[in-house]
């Protein structure tokens, strides 16, 4: 039986058929992660993604810092050299 097919009343019967020492933690232990599984949803983002997605707007923010660093500087020079002192 697949845990997405299995009904509750199938788990009842095959839990009260021959039960021996740990089998009806097992079955049960079972049950729960196959149900776990089958109502599972993949809304949220993996701690994979967001390092891509870390990794990706640094490089952006240190692109546009060395595009604009030229400019940056120049301005200061500029501010500097109408100052007295």
């Amino acid at each position: 039986m697949e845990p997405s097919t299995v009904q509750p009343r199938e788990i009842s019967a095959a839990l009260l058929y021959e039960p021996k020492g740990g089998e009806v933690v097992l079955k049960l232990f079972a049950f729960k992660q196959g149900f776990a599984v089958s109502t599972m949803d993949e809304e949220g983002q993996t701690m994979a993604e967001y390092g891509v997605m870390l990794s990706v707007i640094t490089l952006a923010v240190l692109t546009a810092i060395s595009l604009l660093s030229g400019g940056v500087v120049n301005a200061i020079e500029s501010v500097t050299a109408i100052l007295p002192g």
